[in-house]
């Protein structure tokens, strides 16, 4: 049985407690609020990953499917991420529970990060199970915090903020998943030759240009409030993206053409616009 197999599971059984929670929430709580709520965990949990794993290697997740390590660590990354930290997260908050849950949700974590490694598909480099155990509380007592601020007039710095993670998941979603699939990657010369790995180089390269892009689409959508001023968003990106392409970062697999790029960039920036325009709508207050 491939490792994956035990990633997957987790993902799944994640995904179906986060719709049985909104589900049940439904009329407690507008479902929008807990969609954003859920987007803004996922991309706060994916920077912090990128920092702990992809800048200092705390950790390797081993699938046992693709030859580069750091090809099955973007890959189960990308299932744990999207998945188990939100759905704990959402969990947490829709149903009030306390500092005594908080931190057995941190000690479930710790567990399961325990049995993944002693059934040797995951591994420690320099992290230790206690931080673990402090990331989790971490995030929790964080995202409680943020949850309440939705569901009060959410206006300003704070909803802006809100957003910004939220435009990290949704923005850059599309380029670890083309990378995976080898339809294109990124390449700076010093930067692949610090890292030394392909999927690496390309993540880093990639992911510190879209902390940069989402900065300003979050400018450009939630804080100017123009309608003109939403095209920007979709100029820099074009623009940005064909720069890569001239100067030679940006590389194309064989069959994979620009404009496929370019429609997936864009339909992604195009969904966070419908999202930020839709939700946690400054104006309203909680009766």
């Amino acid at each position: 049985m491939s490792n994956l197999f035990w990633y997957i599971l987790i993902g799944i059984i994640a995904l179906v407690i986060s719709i049985c929670v909104i589900y049940k929430k439904r009329n407690t709580f507008k479902i929008s609020d807990l969609l954003v709520f859920y987007i803004f965990t996922a991309g706060f949990s994916w920077i912090g990953e990128f920092l702990v794993l992809g800048l200092f290697n705390a950790y390797r997740y081993k699938l046992n499917i693709y030859s580069s390590p750091w090809a099955e660590n973007l890959l189960a990354h990308l299932i744990l991420n999207t998945t188990l930290y939100p759905t704990i997260a959402l969990l947490m908050v829709t149903f009030s529970y306390r500092y005594l849950y908080i931190a057995i949700a941190a000690m479930i974590f710790t567990v399961i990060e325990f049995i993944f490694i002693k059934l040797g598909i995951y591994e420690h480099h320099w992290w230790r199970y206690y931080m673990t155990t402090i990331t989790v509380i971490g995030i929790l007592l964080i995202a409680n915090k943020v949850f309440k601020k939705i569901q009060e007039k959410c206006t300003g710095k704070v909803r802006a903020i809100i957003f910004f993670f939220g435009a990290m998941l949704i923005i850059h979603l599309p380029a670890p998943i083309l990378l995976l699939l080898w339809k294109q990657r990124y390449k700076i010369g010093f930067v692949d030759n610090l890292f030394g790995d392909v999927y690496l180089s390309s993540l880093i390269i990639i992911f510190i240009y879209h902390l940069i892009e989402c900065s300003l689409v979050v400018i450009f959508t939630c804080i100017l409030k123009k309608w003109y001023w939403k095209v920007m968003p979709f100029i820099i990106s074009i623009t940005m993206q064909s720069l890569f392409l001239k100067m030679g970062i940006l590389i194309l697999s064989k069959g994979w053409h620009f404009i496929y790029t370019l429609i997936i960039y864009e339909t992604f920036i195009l969904i966070f616009i419908l999202i930020e325009r839709n939700t946690v709508k400054p104006e309203r207050t909680v009766s």
